[in-house]
């Protein structure tokens, strides 16, 4: 075992023996409380820190998950063994409910739904009488001191129990963050375009992530519950949770398995300190602490506990497997050039009256490339966000290779076999180089759980190891994408999309910004991959770039195609040389 294995193992046996030698109540009530909420933090994680989208509603889940637990023991007798499952599945229900609609739209809109999700669930729970309303619930004592229903008159016992939790949470955090899931996740909080673009289904994986999360609050919340004995929304659903749950994770860095569980001691064993030194003169005071240390971090260390840590040892450089030479394998099975992979027809697009793209037809040839120019504002990145799902167009329509792309969603057009860059870089700047192009793998067919089980397979890191040696970015590898230069992270994102060997790929502007050397490397790179196969259609405004490129030119102005040729014609072409140069 490698010590990464032995010391999480060595921590967990020793807080299993804790209550063996520690017999303070008071510290075992603090430790129970650190497992409880670090477990719920752990499950915000994976929603709030994985995926990015900030939930401050997470009392909503706790609440469910201890009111369906004690409405099912106290007024049916069920063993909690069912009823902490059963509150789990009540809140996957309601967060698919409220996730469903929401993640439709972007961050904050989704915080604003969960702190409304909680608050509303909160009064509803004060007046509902089912449920105890206002009064609230009491457990029946006389199951205590029994195994089947979790309940007992001394502390040890609801700290192990506790401690499984916390347990269960970070066992289910570090699955996903050990395989696909966690790094598609990761992908999506950072830039939620680029990774539908590369084929990944954001919002499925969004759901996902909410539904684990809230399942594992939820059962949190049904042990505290069983620990407490009587429960009413004040205590279960009440808006502090949320805020605990949230500074946990923050406080102890958001988006690792390490943080909830850094961060949960840090901070109950300081609400709980604070409050029995302080006493009744000390309400609030443990709020302007929390504020005090997230803005510290914020402003310091924004990766907060971890980032601290992580800031006095060097980053693991594990070697992935497999290796390659520098030139692209041919695809199998490609076609002859001359054969139309996408047929574009009378595509249009306005924005309040003004036409962007006016009736656009342009047919793409299988295995050329195939160069799309003109003045800016011509509709040419238009053109691509309707072909890709981000724009829907006004009239036409879409075809590669038989397949219809208007009205598909950006992940789907993926799937269909397109592939994109964008005008602005669209990497994810905190993943290493590495998962960068991991993330550009073929998810169509790809599962949830094989995502959160497995990793990539061995044949397709061997390609990717290839492919980074071919761009010259295999020294880089374990770099953080945002570390690289501009050129650098120019043909990463080129490397990204031709992994999975789409039908054609669309570059806008590749040599844009990017110095000399570099984009004569982006203009050998996009001819080796031609060589191998690929089709490529590329905006660009450098015409050095675009006559070395391409095999045909298109010509955009005003949201038509004026002329299409091979780039001497098109540069001789009349028309091009009024509407372009002005001559």
């Amino acid at each position: 075992m490698s010590h990464r294995q032995v010391l999480p193992a060595l921590a967990l046996g020793g807080l299993v023996l804790v209550p063996l030698w520690v017999q303070d109540s008071f510290f075992l009530n603090a430790m129970i409380h650190v497992f409880l909420l670090g477990a719920a933090a752990q499950a915000w994680n994976l929603i709030g820190g994985y995926a990015g989208q900030i939930s401050f509603g997470h009392a909503a889940f706790f609440g469910l998950g201890a009111y369906t637990t004690s409405w099912l023991l106290s007024r049916h007798g069920v063993s909690p063994w069912g009823g902490l499952w059963a509150g789990a599945g009540v809140a996957i229900g309601v967060s698919l409910v409220l996730g469903y609609p929401t993640f439709r739209l972007r961050r904050h809109f989704f915080a604003l739904a969960t702190l409304a999700l909680a608050e509303i669930l909160r009064i509803s729970f004060l007046n509902w009488e089912a449920v105890g309303a206002a009064v609230g619930l009491y457990l029946p004592l006389q199951y205590r001191n029994r195994l089947a229903y979790l309940m007992w008159d001394s502390k040890p016992p609801y700290y192990w129990t506790a401690l499984g939790v916390v347990t269960l949470a970070t066992a289910v955090a570090w699955v996903v963050d050990r395989h696909r899931a966690g790094r598609y996740l990761r992908a999506v909080e950072q830039d939620e375009d680029a990774a539908e673009m590369l084929g990944i289904p954001t919002r499925r994986y969004k759901l996902f992530a909410m539904g684990l999360s809230a399942a594992l609050t939820a059962v949190a919340g049904g042990v505290y519950s069983l620990y407490v004995l009587y429960i009413d929304p004040y205590n279960v659903m009440a808006s502090r949770i949320s805020l605990l749950v949230v500074v946990i994770a923050l406080i102890g860095g958001r988006g690792t398995v390490a943080g909830p569980l850094l961060g949960a001691p840090f901070i109950v064993l300081l609400n709980e300190y604070t409050r029995a030194w302080l006493g009744g003169r000390g309400a609030g005071v443990d709020f302007i602490l929390f504020g005090l240390l997230v803005v510290l971090l914020s402003l310091y260390q924004p990766r907060g506990l971890v980032g601290l840590l992580n800031a006095f040892r060097a980053p693991p450089q594990p070697v992935p497997s497999g290796a390659g030479d520098d030139r692209p394998e041919p695809m199998q099975g490609a076609s002859q050039e001359g054969e139309v992979v996408l047929r574009i027809r009378g595509v249009q697009k306005s924005f309040g009256g003004v036409w962007a793209v006016r009736g656009v037809d342009l047919d793409v040839r299988r295995g050329e490339i195939l160069g799309l120019v003109g003045p800016n504002g011509a509709g040419k990145s238009t053109l691509f966000d309707c072909l890709t799902g981000f724009l829907r167009p006004d009239a036409g329509e879409a075809v590669a290779d038989g397949v219809r792309l208007v009205g598909l969603a950006p992940h789907r057009v993926a799937w269909a076999g397109l592939a994109r860059t964008f005008q602005n870089l669209r990497v994810f700047p905190e993943l290493s180089v590495w998962d960068n192009v991991l993330c550009g793998v073929e998810h169509r067919g790809e599962g949830l759980w094989e995502a959160t089980l497995r990793e990539v397979p061995l044949p397709v890191q061997e390609e990717v190891a290839q492919l980074l040696r071919s761009f010259n970015l295999w020294e880089q590898r374990h770099q953080r994408a945002g570390e690289l230069s501009y050129g650098q992270q120019k043909l990463l994102s080129l490397a990204m999309v031709v992994l999975r060997r789409p039908r054609v790929v669309l570059l806008d502007e590749p040599a844009a910004g990017v110095n000399p050397v570099l984009v004569e490397e982006m203009a050998q790179r996009i001819r080796a991959l031609h060589a191998a196969g690929l089709t490529f259609v590329v905006i660009e405004h450098n015409m050095d770039f675009v006559t070395r490129t391409c095999h045909r030119v298109a010509f955009m102005a005003e949201g038509q195609v004026v002329t299409v040729g091979a780039p001497e014609e098109v540069q001789r072409d009349p028309r091009v040389l009024e509407l372009y140069y002005g001559r």
